[in-house]
């Protein structure tokens, strides 16, 4: 089975075609036109049928949809992404209307989890923590083999409180792990510290460079990871933490504070094989949690609630 997939981020998304057993046949990262519904829908339709025509000979079977934020992966919905302003978007209906194939959409931690499962870090595991880090923070949980939904958003750390009357986020609450270390929130803390504007790839850059200001940042990046997930490991005993998303790619520079942080907030009796790691899939994690949506969902496995729509 070949899926055609689409994983959504903050400044980017990717395309690709994925095959069942995880290789990614092709692919394709673009920036946002405009991160609106009607842009959004625009770009991934565009390029969707653009990589379609340079490869006539995959043919693909489904389509596999991440979503950021909170989804309703029965109807397909893009329920909301606090970062955007993307609210109640039918994401599945309308990819359908235009590639005449069954959609999956899920909320991309949720998506991510099962890639993990299938092609990465937790294969071998059935109970881990799966932690999303970019644009935004979010969270899924895997247990007793069974991935968690809750009321439906179970996992959904990025609003977890790490500073209490601490920076406004845009959910409404205050000082959410979302905006301390997600990379928006990365770049505010240099800028904090600095006075100058500096993101993404080039703060990391400058942290392996041994810029002091940037290498504080990334410290303080362990720190609130760290935070949250000595609460989520204390009250849900995962062997295995998983750590994805971009911001995974520079989990050297933040390895060493979340861990002393982790350790200084766990119940170690309790937990004493728990480890933590950045996921081996790289930047294909969120193609390759698309293409999971679509197996899992087909084939009904780890307690995946999606429906094609």
């Amino acid at each position: 089975m070949i899926a055609l997939c689409f994983d959504i981020g903050g400044s980017k998304y990717m395309v690709g075609l994925v095959t069942d057993e995880g290789i990614v046949l092709s692919s394709d990262k673009k920036e946002w036109d405009a991160l609106t519904p009607q842009g959004v829908i625009a770009s991934l339709i565009a390029s969707g049928k653009q990589l379609l025509a340079q490869h006539p000979l995959y043919q693909p079977e489904v389509i596999g949809v991440t979503i950021p934020g909170l989804a309703n992966a029965a109807l397909g919905l893009w329920v909301e992404a606090s970062f955007s302003g993307i609210r109640d978007l039918p994401i599945g209906q309308l990819l359908r209307e235009a590639f005449g194939l069954p959609v999956y959409g899920e909320n991309d931690a949720k998506a991510c989890a099962l890639a993990e499962k299938l092609f990465g870090a937790a294969r071998d595991t059935d109970n881990f923590l799966y932690v999303t880090v970019s644009n935004g923070v979010g969270g899924a949980v895997f247990s007793d083999g069974r991935l968690l939904y809750g009321s439906g958003a179970a996992g959904e750390c990025g609003h977890i409180t790490v500073e209490e009357d601490g920076r406004p986020c845009k959910c409404g609450k205050k000082g959410c792990l979302e905006v301390y270390a997600a990379g928006p929130g990365l770049a505010l803390t240099y800028q904090e510290l600095t006075g100058r504007s500096v993101q993404g790839e080039a703060l990391a850059r400058m942290a392996r460079q041994g810029e002091a200001a940037a290498l504080e940042v990334f410290r303080r990046e362990g720190i609130y990871l760290g935070r949250m997930i000595g609460m989520a490991v204390n009250l849900l005993s995962p062997s295995l933490v998983v750590i994805g998303g971009g911001l995974s790619l520079a989990f050297d520079l933040f390895k060493a504070s979340l861990q002393e942080t982790v350790t200084a907030h766990v119940y170690q009796t309790a937990n004493p094989t728990l480890r933590v790691v950045a996921t081996p899939l790289g930047y294909q994690g969120g193609l390759l949690g698309a293409a999971a949506l679509a197996i899992c969902g087909q084939n009904q496995w780890f307690g995946y609630r999606g429906k094609a729509v």
